[in-house]
């Protein structure tokens, strides 16, 4: 990795070390794999390649490693290194093209995902890369996760994560700039500058508050993530088409040491050598037969006499349908499928809201989705109206907020209550992820002592 990358990744403690080879990585291509095209350039290239990296040549980097997966297509340590060569020249879609790859085979490394997820977010693909997150949480650190969820717009989530992980005895500065960061990206400068001020000078804190603001009031995501890493977004059309993992199937690979097969001579046979027989014609006597038809009998006069054919029976009495008109049952206006929408909000609003309206904020019992955790109950207020205005949903339960402490440290937890059993919590709690809200349930156990509660806004349903 750049020197200068490093540097600016330095500023936020969040730091990539795949492209100096320092993952581990070069075992995992298998023998097959290597046993094709140049496996000894392979390597030779990727390894001039960690050291352009190293040296801040990066243009140069980008060439030697998409040498290095020509040469061995199906290695993962290669495509992850071509990945990280991308990332640091600004590529954004080509480092998104080979970090996939990379993790398709078998490249799963927290370096890895780290990468795949910057170039993700660079595209706006934040929901991508808040999904590669959660699936491999118990991979990558948490100060990683929580700086890269808060760089993906989830500014809640990366507070909680590295709060968490800042609380533990054995936390770095590294994690507390990292939620010194993420308070700053939303919107908490006051708390950001507290907390970066336990690791650094007056005169470097000055310089680190400015550089945040900066990365901040960057509202393009290409521009916030090359800022971060240190490099320029560039105009990228995708990883070169002879480099795609698509053309290095596995049977294609194997079908290279396979033994010639020898094919038939193509040359037409003869005409004269190959004549039809003849047809064989059936006998006209045994197929055919004719049939002799008597003559009609004539009278005196010559006349055919015409045969009277019986006359049918007459008709039984014919029995009539009633004539009254048909009626048919009215139909029912309410009658129809209810769609899955509607079902969903039919139960929330007969449901899950009137019990949520019933809680005793004195007497807290059933379960409650908690939202988050805060160093304060105005922060927790605070956070509070911010979320009921974001989701018309949420201001239809009561919400409250109470002291724990963890670790000899108090916070206050923001949870919405009255929620009478755990499939009600899930269900609500579900619905606030599909929104893109984080949160988990919890049951509360009576014994809380409610600090702060707000009462749910009275339900108005529309008229039918």
């Amino acid at each position: 990795m750049n020197r200068k990358m490093l540097m600016n990744l330095a500023v936020s403690g969040f730091v990539l070390s795949v492209a100096t080879g320092c993952s581990g990585m070069g075992a995992m291509a298998d023998a097959p794999s290597r046993a094709a095209g140049k496996p000894a350039v392979a390597a030779k290239s990727a390894d001039q390649a960690r050291a352009a990296l190293e040296a801040g040549k990066v243009s140069k980097a980008v060439g030697l490693a998409e040498a290095a997966v020509a040469g061995s297509p199906r290695d993962a340590s290669y495509r992850a290194l071509l990945g990280q060569a991308y990332l640091n020249d600004g590529r954004f879609a080509s480092a998104t093209s080979a970090l996939t790859e990379a993790m398709e085979l078998g490249a799963t490394d927290s370096n890895t995902i780290i990468a795949l997820t910057l170039a993700q977010i660079a595209q706006g693909k934040s929901a991508e890369a808040i999904s590669l997150l959660q699936a491999h949480r118990d991979t990558v650190p948490a100060s990683d996760i929580g700086l890269a969820l808060a760089l993906a717009g989830d500014s809640e989530g990366a507070i909680y994560v590295l709060t968490d992980a800042a609380r533990a005895p054995d936390a770095s500065a590294r994690t507390r700039q990292n939620l010194a960061l993420a308070f700053a990206l939303s919107g908490r400068w006051a708390q950001a500058q507290i907390l970066a001020s336990q690791d650094l000078s007056p005169a470097k804190l000055e310089a680190r508050m400015m550089e945040w603001s900066k990365l901040a009031e960057t509202p393009n995501a290409q521009l916030r993530v090359a800022s971060l890493i240190g490099t320029k977004a560039q105009q990228d059309a995708g990883m070169p088409v002879r480099l795609a993992l698509s053309n290095y199937g596995e049977t294609q690979m194997a079908a290279v040491d396979a033994p010639p097969v020898e094919l038939a001579s193509a040359d037409p046979a003869p005409v004269a050598a190959y004549a039809p027989p003849p047809p064989v014609l059936a006998d006209a006597s045994s197929a055919i037969r004719s049939v002799e038809l008597p003559m009609p009998e004539r009278t005196a006069d010559g006349v055919v006499p015409v045969t009277e054919l019986p006359q049918p029976k007459a008709a039984g009495e014919i029995i009539m349908a009633d004539a009254a008109p048909y009626r048919a049952a009215p139909r029912v206006a309410s009658e129809g499928r209810i769609r899955p929408a509607q079902q969903q909000a039919l139960e929330l609003a007969t449901v899950l809201i009137p019990k949520a309206m019933a809680f005793n904020a004195k007497k807290p019992t059933g379960w409650a989705v908690q939202l988050g955790a805060y160093d304060s109950l105005g922060i927790a207020k605070e956070k509070w109206g911010g979320l009921k205005k974001r989701s018309t949903m949420l201001a239809n339960f009561p919400a409250s907020s109470h002291a724990a402490t963890v670790k000899g440290r108090t916070f206050y937890r923001l949870t919405v209550n009255g929620l009478a059993t755990r499939a009600d919590a899930t269900s609500l709690c579900n619905e606030l992820k599909a929104h893109g809200q984080a949160c988990f349930i919890r049951a509360m156990g009576g014994n809380e002592s409610i600090q702060w509660a707000a009462k749910a806004n009275p339900m108005r349903l529309a008229s039918r």
